[in-house]
């Protein structure tokens, strides 16, 4: 709960800091991610995914920007026992906020980012049984009561920030960053056994993003 209070706040102070900054570029972004589900034992393979969307640059003193986006972001889950790969689809709305030295008459800018960012999950792609990503581990299933919904046992609401580095080459603009969520994927507040809970406490992506924005 500290974590999404904090998360909001910041995404809260920097909107109204670029409310007052002059607008200077709009454009759209993609990218690639490689993301893995973290449990309190390990991890799952990386799997990729990728985002989609627009993105809006206000320029501020002292070498400072901010750039909120609006994004499709797909991470993406690979489960080895099953071999069967989930991807959720989020709406996400991060804002960077980057600071950096330019160059070459201001034409080049390298930068360092730090993105608060909050999503909600609205799609769901390789399960096709329609039920519960938990649909495919049956025993686990059975012991978190879950049925056929398939967003049952699921948090559709994420959070989260990410940290990392581009460069500005005119209206190119390339980063690459890692990407932690913060809170609870997984909703196993009616799992019978503690053990369940336990295992997958706090279980939630985490990865690295490559994107390219082009700002006009």
């Amino acid at each position: 709960m500290k974590k999404l209070i904090a998360t909001i706040a910041v995404l809260l102070v920097l909107s109204i800091a670029a409310a007052d900054a002059d607008a200077r570029r709009f454009g759209i972004k993609g990218g690639v991610n490689v993301t893995s589900l973290d449990f309190e034992n390990g991890n799952t393979p990386g799997a990729l995914g990728y985002q989609l969307g627009l993105s809006l640059q206000y320029d501020l003193p002292l070498g400072f920007s901010i750039q909120p986006d609006i994004l499709y972001h797909v991470k993406a889950t690979k489960f080895e026992q099953i071999e069967s790969q989930l991807g959720l689809g989020y709406v996400e709305v991060p804002v960077n906020l980057q600071w950096g030295l330019r160059f070459a008459n201001k034409n080049i800018r390298v930068f360092a980012q730090a993105s608060p960012f909050v999503g909600y999950a609205i799609s769901q792609s390789g399960n096709e049984t329609g039920e519960s990503i938990f649909g495919d581990y049956k025993d686990l299933a059975d012991l978190v009561g879950i049925e056929t919904d398939k967003w049952e046992g699921i948090n559709r609401f994420s959070y989260g920030a990410g940290l990392g580095a581009g460069v500005q080459l005119g209206i190119l603009q390339v980063t690459a960053q890692y990407n932690w969520n913060f809170g609870n994927l997984l909703d196993l507040k009616d799992a019978e056994w503690e053990e369940i809970k336990g295992k997958f406490n706090e279980t939630n992506h985490s990865g690295y993003t490559i994107s390219l924005a082009i700002l006009f």
